[in-house]
């Protein structure tokens, strides 16, 4: 960088400073231009870019397009060894690294049948790398390898085109094909190389002092680093500490600048840093890629190709129009969504035009705009074809209005949509590029290889943000140089990395290979890289570098510590407990409450008439109440799936013993003739879960029907008796009683169907808050003119069990209580007035009973208690 520096201030352009990866180009870029300097980008770029002059026209292939010729050409050689695998995506995943590796070794698969070694697959492996070379001649393509060698001949032929000098940092790995070109500039210009002396290894080095390279030792670091090792409990625990140490840098004058961590297990590291140093309000940039296929731009396209290709199943429509921008929180989306899940199974646009209504509408000209993709079924185009309509599509993605005022995230929002496009763009080029060009295709195989490629493609966002914590890549990290630097993740398996035997050539070809002048990675090699890796990441911090590890993993298990460690000699210190400092000083919310005048009036209207479900409706949760029986909201219909849900068993069962109390037969027939017109009405899809619960239900009725337990023979039964009585002129009470049976001598007792587990409904009954079975008692008297004796529920699943009270002993019912009527009276009387007093309060009595309330994901219940906690500690 110096020499760089120096060449700047004299004002030579005829100079690059060469490195691997664009990130590491920007930074470098960046860091001389905090130094003070104006120059033109191209002086510091990537060695792929910077030769890109002298490849020719032959462009390189990407590696989802590699991955897709791999796939046909597995095809195409139809090898038996691989028959039973080829079409898996990860086998072809495999072939590609290899074919990618060999390749940038420098051996192409001419040279490898020259040399091809002794094993099981190497001859299958060969036969596809042949074809792969093959289909690329065809398309005007090559591997990065024969890139290189191209490029290296050019150069030596035609010279440097004037540049005089060349600096390369950054490259730990040198195959053939850039030593090649290394060799090739250096015969035009003065060359410097930069290694690291665990890097590159001997062969290398050899291979360098035979060009004329002369090694010269670089000054260390200025001063040792301290060093520090954390131990903690676990992830979680060891992402707090890392965070809790980073504020502790800057509250002391350190920039977040200065700042880095290094991971070298991206997809366990990753999500958890991510979440965390948001959790504590530290600004942070990865340098990470994201998955293309999953960003939001690039789901709607997809899916309103899928949804299409799927005769427009409404299931996947919907889930189209969810995804346009501007409609997902969209009023009328809502209502829309209502009433198409009610049409649920159905396919087709016709109907979902018609819910629509207005052709002017948004939603209506969204729905037009789809309906345009159904004449693409009828085409077979060439792919150059494709791609160009294909490159219509993201005409439809209407970008999000941001929310003022724009801060850092809607900026990055909004430069990920136009990115997210463009490489949505640029994969369906590659996948035209894939396809053979002078065949037409129709639109399924065109889509399958854009989704192949979608799959395999990566995503990467710029930040513009200048003072954020550096998360970085144990190779991304190499050329950095910060004062501060973490190092996590210090467990074997981790850090080093655990490389696995590669398929088609395992150790004992590779050491054939590389006998044969063939520098294929073998175990020895995967090995040093890990140690240069390692001794790359904790010597990046000039001040002070900590490493860390967690003592056990997700499942509790203990881990091993890195091998790395025992020989740096550190003293373990723990990781504090620590949690982040509220950014805005919670305050005790008042207790949610209807005050205004004109409100509380209609919550007395609402209340006028009340059912005992109302009641304990209430007494679980206000909230739940107030949103189901005052509000009355109406549910979001279910997945046709999921319809026959423990609700509609319920009400089916209930229909059914209704039915045969009111005409007695056979309980059988009578089930399967309302379970199928149920089935029609509600849209329930035959499968394994319908039929499951079918049987069920059937097996339970008739176990009911032959139970002898109750003698039903002794009582006269009215089924489905509807009810209402005053409790005074302020107060109905109205409901339903699904069986009263009445003996010869006038007692009648309450019989009510649970179609639930035994034990719910016991402990329904030991429950003395349920207000049910006296109110049902009550308005068996007051309306229907008969004397009870008692009130039973039925436990019907699984098995029949009666539970209840009765004023003379029968069937082990508990004794009526003392004043039991007039309790459930003065209990009623008091809920109704928290009632129309406007208690709306998000306050269950049993917080294990909100995972069946409908108003579960508006109360924020999880949101407001530890809100509550903070404030009260």
């Amino acid at each position: 960088m110096e020499q760089f520096i120096g060449s700047l201030k004299g004002n030579r352009q005829s100079v690059r400073l060469l490195v691997p990866t664009a990130t590491l180009a920007q930074h470098l870029q960046n860091q001389v231009a905090r130094a003070g300097f104006v120059f033109r980008r191209n002086l510091i770029q990537t060695l792929s870019s910077f030769l890109g002059a002298w490849t020719g026209e032959r462009q390189q292939v990407s590696q989802p397009v590699l991955h897709l010729l791999v796939e046909q050409a597995v095809a195409r050689v139809n090898r038996a060894e691989f028959q039973g695998v080829a079409q898996l995506p990860g086998f072809c995943a495999a072939v590609a690294r290899t074919v990618a590796e060999f390749s940038s070794a420098g051996c192409d698969s001419a040279r490898l049948a020259a040399h091809l070694p002794d094993a099981p697959l190497a001859a299958g492996f060969l036969a596809v790398y042949r074809e792969v070379d093959r289909l690329l001649e065809r398309r005007g393509m090559a591997l990065r390898g024969q890139q290189l060698e191209r490029a290296a001949e050019r150069i030596r032929r035609e010279g440097a085109g004037g540049i005089e000098a060349v600096w390369l940092d950054g490259f730990h790995v040198l195959p053939e094909p850039e030593l090649a070109v290394i060799e090739a500039l250096g015969q035009h210009a003065e060359v410097t190389l930069t290694l690291g002396d665990t890097e590159g290894g001997e062969a290398v080095r050899a291979r360098l002092w035979a060009m004329g390279f002369e090694e010269e030792r670089a000054p260390g670091m200025p001063a040792e680093p301290a060093r520090r090792l954390v131990r903690a409990p676990g992830i979680e625990r060891e992402a707090d500490e890392i965070a809790r140490r980073i504020l502790e840098h800057v509250a002391a004058g350190r920039a977040f600048r200065d700042i880095g961590i290094i991971v070298r297990s991206a997809e366990t590291y990753v999500p958890v840093l991510r979440a965390t140093l948001e959790r504590f309000g530290i600004p942070a940039h990865f340098y990470f890629d994201s998955e293309l296929e999953r960003h939001p731009a690039v789901r709607f396209l997809a899916a309103a190709v899928d949804a299409m290709l799927g005769g427009w199943d409404h299931a996947a429509t919907l889930a189209v129009l969810r995804l346009a921008p501007r409609f997902t929180d969209s009023q009328a989306m809502d209502r829309f969504d209502f009433e198409a899940r009610e049409l649920m199974p159905d396919t087709g646009l016709g109907g979902l035009k018609a819910l629509a209504g207005d052709r002017e509408s948004p939603l209506g000209h969204l729905i037009d705009s789809l309906a345009l993709l159904e004449e693409w079924r009828s085409f077979e185009l060439a792919p150059a074809d494709w791609a160009a309509r294909f490159g219509t599509l993201r005409n439809w993605f209407r970008f999000a209005r941001p929310v003022e005022p724009i801060g850092h995230e809607a900026a990055l929002l909004a430069r990920s949509q136009t990115e997210a496009l463009d490489q949505f763009d640029e994969a369906v080029g590659e996948a035209a590029l894939a396809l053979e060009p002078g065949r037409t295709v129709r639109i399924a195989e065109f889509w399958r290889a854009v989704k192949s490629v979608l799959r395999l493609k990566p995503l990467r966002l710029e930040d513009g943000r200048r003072n954020t914590i550096h998360v970085l890549s144990a190779p991304e990290a190499r050329q950095w140089v910060l004062p501060v630097v973490f190092v996590c993740g210090m467990v074997e398996r981790q850090f080093p990395r655990f490389h696995p035997q590669e398929l088609f050539f395992p150790e004992g070809a590779r050491a054939s290979l590389e006998a044969a002048g063939i520098r294929v990675r073998t175990a020895a090699e995967f090995e040093r890289e890990e140690r240069a890796l390692f001794e790359a990441a904790i010597t990046r911090g000039t001040a002070e570098v900590t490493l860390s590890y967690p003592e056990s993993d997700a499942r509790g298990e203990r881990n091993l510590r890195s091998l790395y460690l025992e020989e740096l000699g550190l003293t373990e210190e723990t990781a504090h407990a620590v949690r982040p400092e509220p950014r805005n000083a919670p305050s005790r919310p008042a207790a949610a409450a209807i005050r205004a005048p004109a409100l509380l009036k209609v919550l007395e209207e609402r209340t006028a008439r009340v059912s005992a479900s109302g009641l304990e409706s209430y007494l679980q949760c206000p909230f739940q109440f107030f949103g189901g029986r005052i509000l009355r909201l109406d549910t979001r219909p279910l997945r046709p799936e999921k319809r026959l849900d423990f609700r509609k068993q319920g009400e089916l069962v209930h229909d059914v013993l209704a039915q045969w109390c009111a005409e007695p037969q056979e309980i059988g027939p009578l089930f399967e003739r309302v379970f199928a017109e149920q089935c029609e009405a509600l849209r329930i899809p035959n499968g394994y879960h319908t039929e499951r619960l079918r049987q069920a239900m059937r097996e339970d009725l008739e176990r009911y029907a032959a139970d002898e337990t109750w003698p039903r023979r002794d009582f006269q039964s009215c089924a489905e008796q509807k009810f209402e009585f005053a409790l005074d002129d302020r107060l109905q009470i109205i409901g339903r009683i699904d069986r009263i049976d009445t003996d010869r001598d006038g007692r009648s007792y309450v019989i009510d169907y649970k179609y639930s587990a035994a034990q719910r409904v016991k402990d329904k009954q030991k429950n003395g808050d349920q207000f049910q079975a006296p109110l049902y008692v009550m308005a068996a008297e007051k309306t229907l003119g008969v004397r009870p004796a008692g009130m039973f529920y039925v436990s019907l699943k699984g098995k029949v069990e009666y539970v209840g009270w009765s004023a003379e002993p029968s069937l082990g019912g508990d004794p009526i209580p003392e004043n039991w009527l007039a309790a459930a009276v003065e209990r009623t009387w008091r809920l109704v007035e928290d009632m129309r007093r406007g208690r709306i309060a998000a306050e269950p009595a049993n917080p294990a009973n909100c995972q069946y309330c409908d108003s579960r994901d508006v109360c924020r219940i999880e949101v407001r208690q530890p809100a509550e906690a903070a404030g009260e500690a």
